[in-house]
């Protein structure tokens, strides 16, 4: 199955812009998206625009204590991050540009600026005896202050920065961060973002370290209600 009209024109200007994105030093650009079955492979993410879904795999990296992201990279920081996605950030991006997303605002330092941009829904999968569980990614993080997991929160699609022809995400390989941070590709969506001291693993949702995971990200349903 070939990309739809819309798709395909999303998916030029990616690969044009490509060669732009990239980091100090020779660090990769995006992958050459492979379409296979209608989903798109760009090394190991996948987008299903039937469902509006980019789906990433990667391992519980952190059981307990503060953090600063609800995922990192392989060399990202590690020691502050609920998960660690292993992929290359631009695929990241590139996976939700190809849903038609477009980036936001960044923050404008770290914890500084209200970020903003299309709000996304996580989530995260993984096994347990052969079964497949699903949480919301802010059930796997617990506020100090008030003592309980995040209730439903949006997450927000903000875009790293990129300056002078640098993606800045490929720097710290921050992807997802609970404390907003301007290298980052998707930031929280509440003001939580601004206090690196008051989001702490939530040790009673967490899998076990290394259990292997799927984060999926997928345009958050747009809320209504009588007023």
């Amino acid at each position: 199955m070939k990309p739809r009209p819309a798709l395909r024109s999303i998916l030029l200007s990616v690969l044009l812009a490509g060669p732009c994105l990239t980091a100090a030093r020779g660090d990769p650009v995006a992958s050459t998206p492979v379409w296979k079955d209608g989903v798109a492979i760009l090394g190991s993410v996948r987008v299903d625009p039937k469902t509006r879904t980019v789906l990433a795999t990667g391992w519980v990296n952190q059981v307990a204590g503060a953090i600063e992201l609800l995922a990192c990279g392989k060399g990202g920081k590690t020691h502050e991050s609920v998960f660690v996605l292993d992929i290359n950030p631009l695929d990241l991006q590139t996976g939700l540009l190809l849903l038609g997303l477009e980036p936001g605002t960044p923050p404008t330092g770290l914890g500084q600026g209200s970020p903003g941009g299309p709000e996304l829904e996580i989530r995260v999968d993984w096994e347990v005896k052969g079964k497949t569980r699903t949480l919301p990614a802010e059930r796997f993080v617990r506020n100090v202050a008030t003592k309980k997991p995040l209730p439903a929160v949006p997450w927000l699609f903000t875009g790293s920065l990129i300056e002078d022809g640098e993606f800045k995400a490929l720097a710290e390989e921050s992807l997802v961060a609970t404390y907003w941070d301007p290298w980052a590709i998707i930031n929280i969506g509440t003001a939580c973002g601004m206090d690196d001291e008051i989001l702490y693993v939530n040790t009673r949702a967490v899998p076990p370290l290394n259990t292997p995971i799927t984060m999926r990200f997928q345009p958050r349903a747009r809320r209504t209600g009588r007023r």
